[in-house]
């Protein structure tokens, strides 16, 4: 439960776009009442909701990743807990849970918890978005060949490159990654090496809304992409609306 405390330095290097923002703000601007993001990272969406003017909640397991997120600045409420059972005491016009934090609950059990635990946190008529990958058969199964997933630029002048290796199951629907990281200096020479085990579980169309029914929730639309593409067999996303009933 705790397999990102270690890659909290490193999470915003990895991962710094923000092709998806836009979506997320305009439902932000559609639905009424504050905004949760479930399983928020680093705050990576929470903090431009928030800088957009809407009163946002970031629930984050990970102390390590809920820390960088609050030393970012103010504007943003975070609340470490897990997303399965945390209590918040509020509730919301928009849940969010985006960027494959719905493929860290890793049995559908905890998936209909955690679905459930969101439902009870939205206003009567309130919108859940659920954004996850969309994984190639190629993807799923091909054997455990080295990948280079990245390169990226380090503050001091060095470099970051990131390369994994996956091994997913058809039984269980889990797929084991591991990660190794090279951090290079400004001149070029290796300073630090890491090994990083993750396990997510793959979770499918059909899957996600068979859950979403049980759960309690309404499904209201299904993309492919932010730009509200259609969901396909080459999409790379899956992105689910959903809206407990009013």
């Amino acid at each position: 439960m705790f397999e990102y405390d270690a890659l909290s330095d490193l999470y915003d290097l990895e991962y710094d776009h923000d092709h998806d923002v836009p979506f997320w703000l305009a439902l932000a601007g559609r639905e009424r009442g504050p905004v949760v993001e479930w399983g928020a990272g680093t705050g990576r969406i929470a903090k431009r909701l928030a800088g957009a003017g809407h009163e946002v909640t970031a629930v984050e397991l990970s102390g390590p990743m809920a820390g960088v997120g609050r030393r970012k600045g103010p504007g943003v409420e975070w609340i470490r807990g897990d997303m399965r059972s945390v209590r918040l005491g509020d509730r919301y016009g928009l849940g969010i849970c985006a960027f494959n934090s719905f493929l860290c609950l890793l049995s559908v059990d905890d998936a209909l918890t955690f679905l459930r635990n969101a439902r009870e946190h939205l206003l009567p008529g309130g919108l859940l978005g659920v954004e996850i990958s969309a994984f190639s058969p190629e993807e799923l199964s091909g054997g455990p060949e080295l990948r280079h997933d990245l390169s990226r630029p380090l503050p001091d002048g060095g470099t970051l490159e990131r390369f994994s290796v996956s091994h997913y199951d058809t039984a269980s629907q889990l797929m084991e990654i591991t990660l190794f990281y090279e951090l290079y200096g400004a001149d070029g020479v290796l300073r630090e090496m890491r090994r990083h085990q993750l396990t997510i579980r793959v979770t499918f169309r059909d899957e996600l809304l068979l859950m979403l029914r049980i759960a309690g929730f309404e499904p209201e639309a299904v993309y492919g992409g932010f730009e509200g593409e259609p969901f396909d067999a080459a999409s790379d996303h899956l992105i689910v609306l959903c809206r407990r009933p009013g």
